[in-house]
């Protein structure tokens, strides 16, 4: 019995192992191997990096440089699916073919792109919103640490300035189609759909950029759609084989216009021509005036090119990134790290243990993975994390260049003959610049940012309805900063000369001893939780298709280290938002979109505020009367609604009341015994809430010879009301104090203008490739109501004019001589005015000039008007691209220290050469600039038109040139390049940056010259 169960046993195993051999070999011999090459229809050119899947399975692959492939499929019934960036896909059986050689066609318009929208994603052809993307490769081609110096004049309708190029806070200001508000202007931020720093994202870990103009695109976002929205979507994985990428960009940066001032000649000089134009006497004899020039006394008779002996012209930029990328049906992921340092351009002290020029360090990390869990379920994870590291002088740049423009040639030496930091007694003598820069010690700064993003989507089409789906997003976003200064207050001592021994003599005591070197630390901490759950529908009913969107989203953000229980409360925002959309026969569109929203920020019961929006879209060029076949698409679209803006600035619920306990004091009694008073801090408003924006808009997309020629145009007009103001009118005989008056939402703003688009792009049949790109944008706001008091003349009010309207006097150039002073109206400013002093326009004839004459002069410092033009070029393995940027309607004061000869009397402050040049002398009468005074001359020294420049300019913002070189053996291709940014400014200052704020400069942008390659396994 035994034995027959043994054999019995035996049989079994035999048999199962014949079984599996049979079935393996049995499947061995189905599966075959295709091979192929992929080809573009249009010129036969092999296509690279086409993706190729086995329909259902997880099996792909992609073709090489040449175009060529093998994939493995189990049997005759297998379906290839070839797909392509630009290009038509392609699905086909394989049958008994070994060989497949595919030609894909060139999409014949962009009408099937997805465009990305609030809260989801729409075919462009359906869009009846205004929304305006750019090309990402545009933006990479800008090597730059900041992603929004990359974005000026590249989309319609978004407005930039960068007024700084300090490493770390070197970013530009953004507005979306201008500003309907004088409170907070900023545009929200969204990275994949979740409020974060649009300047921490790496350029390379981008997929797409887009901006939601109108209130169509904008009302799902409630009380933060006002401003506009940006959205960004970073990189994910795609089908196919892991993909290595390595990019390595270097550049040799050169700081742009910096400060040209006098030399100690010339300064000594300037001297002795202000006092000879109060007939007095000369300071400088001719003998002092040479010592200067030939520095035979450098102690006493200094000549100091300051900005020579603080500030480098040239320095360096390193930008690395390092991705891997691939997938299958059921898992796909992206991987990105990034390595950046901008060094800054302070010279060091080399006796220094210590750097002390600026420096910022950023590393980046990416992951963004997505499983398909199964056919109707999939999840998304994404982590990112920034590490910025800056390093600085002991002085904050603003300082630095502060001390630039009122530390002259001839005040004090660099240094002393004993090596001490030189200065003087007066103030503002002590910032010596350079000790400043080398000797105030350093500061460190550490900035750690950890994002996190899960996501889930179920579709329901099977299990519920056909087009039902439901999805979820959590994110949780953590930032630590931490600034550790190590401050050192050096030795100052002022330089007397030598006495009768011939031994140095120093002020004494000295004007500052050295002390030792401090330590602070700063800290800051925050945290943000992000939580929407959402239910999608989308379906096609014949002609008709139906979409719609319900979902729920709150924010929360704390911050952790708020210096207040107030302030350390909650930030919340929670609500609502939905969108309907219709499409009949792709010809007729139509949309409803609304934001059910509020913020903790507002008194109970006045949280929640609805805002809806409405648009439409005919596309004419699909009705049957349409036989134009030049006009692939022609639509014109419209939209109106409201959106709010939450962000009104001031303090946190403005309307509690508070009170002071430390306020007015008071003495009372026989004693007169002091008591402390109680005042109302800052006064409540019961009603205060958010600004809410009216918008309207229509537009027209053209495209011309299926894609060749694209069109866009927008006019737009907005109304911006409860803006949130301090009380202006609220007389000082009413008891209350300035800075306890209560605020209200009592401003209001109009806001118009058109926006365009232009782009004509084409590969011929040979393969040369060029694409043409316009942009144009003009936004201008105007102020119709605010709190402030009644002026006595219209003429100076703000209502009616432009947010941000400067005021000041319109010079009519310079007194001629004392007839001319004599005959002209008295003007108020000075006891006493003098050929070569500025002469005003008495605006309102009272025969006397002063402050009522002031009018609005120029435009506001942000631009009303800017545009973007360039063009890229391809042929076989060679690129050529550039980009030119340009504004206009902008003014900017060139005044201030350094402009205004001697501000604080004579001998005070540095000058600037282009005052010295252009100055008025009694040789020079027709000059642009007063005559030098001994005195302070508050005459000369105010806002003027005389010191009002035209801000407009063109910059050739960047231009590159590039080879692609196609390589097999496991590196598919490498690509050289060579890119410049702001390589060239064409404008009428010439003296700062046109993008400067008021004065006379700061911290200079940068012009680069970049170096590249980036390798692909």
């Amino acid at each position: 019995m035994k034995g027959s169960s043994h054999q019995r046993a035996l049989r079994k195993k035999a048999c199962s192992l014949f079984l599996f051999f049979f079935t393996i070999t049995a499947v061995s011999y189905a599966q075959k191997v295709i091979t192929g090459k992929v080809t573009s229809a249009a010129d036969g050119k092999p296509l690279s990096e086409v993706t190729i899947v086995v329909q259902g399975t997880p099996v792909g692959t992609t073709t090489y440089p040449d175009g060529t492939y093998a994939i493995k499929v189990s049997g005759n019934d297998a379906m290839l699916v070839y797909t392509y960036v630009g290009y038509e896909p392609q699905a086909i059986t394989v049958g008994n073919n070994s060989i497949l050689n595919i030609q894909l066609k060139q999409q014949s318009s962009t009408l099937g792109d997805v465009v990305v929208v609030g809260f989801g994603k729409q075919k462009k052809m359906t869009v009846t919103g205004a929304i305006s993307s750019v090309p990402v490769n545009n933006i990479q081609r800008i090597a730059t640490p900041s992603l929004s110096n990359a974005l000026a004049g590249s989309m319609p309708g978004i407005i930039t300035r960068q007024s700084s190029g300090e490493p770390g806070y070197d970013g530009a200001a953004v507005f979306i189609r201008g500003f309907g508000t004088w409170a907070n202007r900023a545009p929200l931020i969204l990275v994949d759909g979740v409020e974060r720093d649009i300047n921490q994202i790496n350029t390379q870990e981008i997929e797409s950029f887009s901006i939601l103009k109108d209130a169509s695109a904008t009302a799902v976002y409630g009380v933060r759609g006002a401003n506009g929205v940006i959205l960004i979507v970073t990189k994910r994985g795609s089908t196919g084989k892991p993909k290595v990428i390595f990019r390595t960009e270097n550049a040799s940066l050169q700081a742009l216009r910096l400060p040209d001032y006098i030399n100690g000649p010339e300064y000594a000089g300037l001297i002795n021509e202000a006092l000879a134009n109060n007939n007095q006497p000369a300071r400088y004899t001719a003998a002092e005036l040479q010592k200067f020039r030939d520095g035979s006394d450098p102690y006493l008779y200094p000549n100091v090119d300051w900005t020579d002996a603080v500030l480098k012209r040239n320095t360096f930029q390193s930008i690395n990134n390092l991705s891997v990328s691939g997938g299958n049906e059921i898992i796909k992921y992206y991987t990105n790290v990034g390595y950046t340092v901008l060094n800054g351009i302070y010279k060091q002290d080399p006796k220094n243990a210590y750097k002390t020029n600026a420096q910022m360090k950023r590393y980046n990390f990416r992951s963004n993975v997505d499983i398909n869990v199964s056919k109707t379920i999939s999840i998304e994870l994404g982590i990112g994390g920034v590490i910025q590291k800056g390093n600085y002088p002991g002085t904050g740049a603003p300082a630095i260049f502060d001390a630039l423009k009122i530390t002259s040639p001839i005040n004090y030496p660099k240094l002393n003959p004993d090596g001490s930091v030189a200065g003087a007694s007066t103030s503002y003598l002590q910032n010596n610049p350079w000790g400043l820069v080398t000797q105030s010690g350093y500061t460190r700064q550490d900035r750690n940012t950890l994002q996190g993003t899960f996501g889930g989507k179920w579709d329901l089409s099977k299990l519920v309805t056909p087009g039902l789906s439901v999805r979820g997003l959590f994110a949780y976003d953590h930032y630590y900063s931490a600034s550790t200064d190590r401050i050192k207050p050096y030795a100052i001592k002022q330089y007397l000369g030598k006495d009768a021994n011939g031994n140095d003599r120093y002020s004494s005591p000295p004007i500052r001893e050295e002390q030792p070197m401090t330590y602070v630390l700063h800290n800051g901490a925050n945290r943000a939780y992000y939580t929407e759950v959402g239910i999608n529908y989308n379906r096609t009913f014949g002609d008709h298709t139906l979409t719609g969107m319900v979902l729920g989203n709150r924010r929360e953000y704390i911050d952790l280290t708020a210096g207040s229980t107030l302030n350390n409360l909650p930030y919340r925002r929670q609500g609502l938002a939905g969108r309907i959309t219709y499409n009949y026969k792709n010809r007729y569109l139509a949309e409803v979109n609304a934001g059910y929203n509020g913020s903790e920020n507002f008194p109970e019961g006045k949280q929640y505020g609805f805002f809806p929006s409405a648009s439409a879209g005919w596309i004419i060029s699909n009705e049957k009367f349409w036989h134009i076949d030049a006009v692939s698409n022609l639509k014109i679209r419209g939209s109106y609604g409201q959106v709010g803006n939450d962000q009104i600035g001031a303090r946190r619920f403005l309307f509690l009341t508070t009170i002071n306990r430390q306020g007015q004091s008071y003495f009372f009694g026989d004693n007169q015994r002091f008591y402390q008073g109680f005042e109302e801090a800052q006064i409540g408003n019961d009603d205060v809430t958010w600004e809410v924006a009216t918008k309207s808009n229509i537009g027209m997309d053209l495209e011309l010879f299926k894609g060749i020629i694209n069109l866009q145009v927008d006019a737009f007009k907005e109304n911006r009301e409860g803006i949130l103001i301090q009380r202006g009118v609220i007389p000082r005989v009413t008891g209350y104090y300035p800075w306890t008056l209560p605020y209200a939402n009592l401003g209001k703003a109009k806001n118009s203008g058109i926006d365009a688009l232009l782009e004509v792009r084409h590969t011929t049949r040979k393969g040369f490739y060029y694409n043409f790109r316009g942009t144009f944008t003009y936004a201008k706001s105007i102020c119709t109501q605010n709190d402030d008091p009644i002026p006595k003349y219209d003429y100076q009010s703000f209502v009616g004019q432009p947010i941000d309207q400067p005021m000041g006097l319109i010079a009519l150039g310079f007194f001629k001589d004392q007839a001319d002073i004599e005959k002209s109206p008295k003007q108020n400013f000075m006891d006493q005015v003098r050929p070569g002093d500025i002469k005003y326009q008495d605006y309102n004839n009272d025969g006397v000039v002063d402050d009522y004459d002031r009018v609005p002069i120029g435009y506001p410092r942000t631009p009303q008007m800017v545009y973007g033009a360039g063009a890229s070029f391809g042929y076989k393995g060679f690129e050529l691209s550039f980009f030119f940027t340009g504004v206009a309607r902008t003014s900017l004061f060139v005044d201030g220290p350094s402009m205004y000869a001697f501000q604080m009397g004579l001998g005070t402050y540095n000058i600037l050469r282009e005052y010295y040049d252009n100055r008025w002398t009694p040789q020079n009468p027709n000059a642009k600039y007063p005559r030098a005074s001994p005195l302070q001359n508050p005459n000369n020294n105010r806002t003027s038109t005389l010191f009002l420049q035209d801000a407009s300019y063109i910059r050739l913002k960047s231009a590159e040139i590039a080879y692609n070189f196609a390589i097999k053996r496991g590196l598919e291709g490498i690509r050289l390049f060579i890119n410049g940014y702001n390589l060239a400014t064409w404008d009428k200052i010439k003296v700062i940056d046109p993008e400067s704020n008021y004065g006379t400069g700061g911290y200079p942008l940068q012009r680069s010259i970049n170096f590249g390659a980036q390798l692909s396994f």
